[in-house]
């Protein structure tokens, strides 16, 4: 079954007319697009928050799969779950996106993408995307957006939650967590499991590639905060997953005899210290690092050719972070003051030209304000980047308010990508890095229109990103040896609809997204970016038992940069049910891709067809 975009859209848009009857109100509390709490009617800026009970409402088993469903956000995936997995956003390559959990960056130099397809959803409490450049905010890597993970913590009481399910492809999941504390102290510890024989990766395979890939992840988290008195806390938090994910080895060997996998361990601690100095002064201190542990098993057909042999590889990312904040209210507004120290190496460092580390320096203002029905946010950062010296980033957004419920926006940001440590120096038998690569820099403009009457929210936003000094890897179409250039501009330009609200016991979502996605060097559509991407959600409730329908539709892509490879668009349709036993206890079930749809995220690589889940729930309230 397909979904034409198009008309999709059309359909939608009369129900935005309507200004029926509503009982909730859509304004929730968001941090990362000022990096200060604000409502989201008073954001300038393109964000979503998925919250708790959304995660669970929505009966997803995987990250990847809640953000597939997010406005501006298009991924491919090279298999199953724990498999190769890009998040482009906004049309921005994946590195070119920030991912934080806590604050804290985990972006890493493993070529299977964003770590988050290896994060457990079972701890987190809240997502947070903002949509356009933030470099001026959180520096390199903010091309496209920022991907917000905050985890779940302790609160005064003591409760337990958990939750187990099964489904297709014998995937199991299953969570357990306590909590509690109370004025003064606060802990959560949590133990989170997933399994699944998925199905095999690549299509038309042989032998063992033409297998099952299984994947396995186990982990646990724990976090404890103490109060001293009204207006400080000191918390530490720790967590940690490791496990085994199988994958297609690209017929190497030809045959398709060796079982090619990789076990990885993700581990990340922080320390923080929030204080209120002042009546008009709060102050917040962090540390923490990041690790990211991949070893890989792999046919090697270069390394002693033409002799090939089992090899593998290790490669460890560690990221530590500190970070200084301070908020002050001031007669008119807030600023905002910060300083961070963020340092980046990769072990062994076997395999790379140099010692494979790079750190960064930055300090940052900001002043956030209003009057009347005018208001703004401007921003500024200095970066001190060991390979790449001094980088200045600006940002200024006004926003106007038309009527109560109707607001529009402009802004004009700024941002940069410095080059990972594996671009400038990795040093490999089928390609080497280049330490002459320049960073990629980027200038946005956007504008946005909001109609919010707090329960129906509408928002139109159109972007224009013009992106400089664009890495690619560069190979040699006969050796396929080749390095990371420099290859030119890019433009990524488009625009987004969305909708969220509720009519009565139905709750209503949809957005609508164009992208322009090009190299302007040479005229040609970024790969697996669609021109249309469309998504609808639509859910009632009736007493104890909830139902739910969602509908994805995206356009034909291309499964790379150069035009070639195109793969047809497709419409996904998935089935949702809740039935609430008491109000802690609910039986949850999920129908994905309802109609066994057959398509491609990534040019030779299965995805799932019709699947099922069923879990038991228990969530004190």
């Amino acid at each position: 079954m397909q979904i034409r975009l198009k008309p999709v859209a059309a359909l939608l848009l009369p129900l935005f007319a309507h200004n029926l009857h509503a009982q909730t109100r859509l304004d929730p509390v968001v941090v990362t697009a000022t990096r200060q709490e604000t409502r989201v009617a008073e954001v300038l800026a393109d964000v979503t928050v998925i919250e708790r009970e959304e995660i669970e409402r929505s009966g997803q088993d995987t990250i990847t799969e809640l953000l597939t469903r997010q406005p501006g956000i298009q991924t491919a995936t090279n298999g199953g779950p724990g498999t190769v997995t890009s998040f482009y956003l906004r049309g921005a390559n994946s590195n070119q996106t920030k991912v934080l959990v806590d604050g804290m960056a985990i972006n890493s130099v493993d070529l299977s993408g964003s770590p988050l397809r290896l994060m457990p959803l079972g701890d987190v409490e809240r997502i947070e995307i903002l949509r356009g450049p933030a470099a001026t905010l959180y520096g390199a890597d903010a091309i496209g957006g920022v991907i917000h993970i905050i985890t779940r913590r302790g609160e005064p009481g003591l409760r337990g939650d958990g939750f187990v399910g099964y489904g297709s492809y014998n995937t199991s999941q299953a969570s357990a967590g306590i909590s509690g504390g109370n004025e003064q102290w606060r802990f959560r510890l949590e133990g989170n499991h997933y399994s699944s024989d998925g199905f095999p990766a690549q299509r038309n395979a042989t032998n063992h590639d033409a297998k099952d890939d299984p994947y396995r992840n186990n982990g646990a988290a724990a976090s404890l905060s103490f109060i001293p008195a009204q207006g400080h806390e000191i918390g530490v938090s720790y967590r940690r997953n490791e496990g085994l994910v199988h994958y297609g080895s690209g017929n190497v060997p030809a045959n398709g005899t060796y079982d090619y996998r990789t076990a990885f361990t993700t581990e990340q601690w922080q320390v923080f210290s929030r204080n209120r100095l002042a009546d008009f002064w709060n102050s917040s201190l962090q540390y923490g690092e990041f690790k990211d542990n991949q070893t890989s098993y792999y046919w090697d057909d270069y390394s002693n050719w033409p002799l090939a042999f089992a090899a593998k590889t290790v490669q460890n990312t560690r990221n530590r972070q500190l970070s200084w904040q301070n908020d002050v209210t001031l007669p008119l507004g807030k600023l905002l003051l910060a300083a961070e120290r963020q340092e980046q190496e990769v072990t062994p460092d076997t395999g790379y030209a140099r010692r494979p580390e790079i750190s960064n320096n930055s300090a940052l203002i900001g002043w956030t304000a209003a009057i009347g029905d005018h208001n703004w946010q401007i921003n500024g950062r200095r970066d001190e980047h060991s390979q790449f010296g001094g980088e200045n980033t600006w940002s200024a957004a006004y926003g106007y308010r038309l009527s109560r419920e109707l607001r529009a926006h402009l802004s004009y940001g700024t941002a940069f990508k410095a080059p990972s440590v594996y671009q400038l120096y990795m040093n490999a038998p089928y390609g080497v890095g280049n330490p002459n690569l320049n960073p990629e820099r980027s200038r946005n403009r956007e504008a946005g229109l909001t109609w919010d009457n707090g329960v129906h929210r509408i928002e139109a936003v159109y972007y224009h990103n013009r992106i400089k000094n664009l890495i690619d890897w560069v190979a040699d179409p006969i050796t396929w040896i080749g390095t990371y250039e420099n290859i030119g501009r890019a433009l990524l330009k488009g625009a987004t609809l969305t909708y969220a609200g509720r009519f009565g016991d139905w709750n209503l979502n949809a957005s609508y997204d164009y992208l322009d996605a090009r190299d302007t060097e040479n005229d040609l559509q970024l790969g697996h970016r669609a021109r249309n991407k469309a998504t609808l959600g639509v859910s009632r409730a009736w007493g104890a038992f909830t139902a739910g329908i969602e509908a994805l539709g995206v356009g034909k892509r291309y499964d790379s940069n150069n035009e070639t490879g195109q793969m047809g668009g497709y419409g996904l349709v998935n089935l949702t049910a809740r039935y609430a036993i008491n109000p802690e206890l609910a039986v949850e079930a999920r129908l994905n891709n309802l109609f066994n749809k057959n398509y491609e995220t990534v040019l030779g690589y299965n995805t799932s067809g019709f699947n099922a889940f069923v879990g038991l729930r228990y969530s004190p309230k």
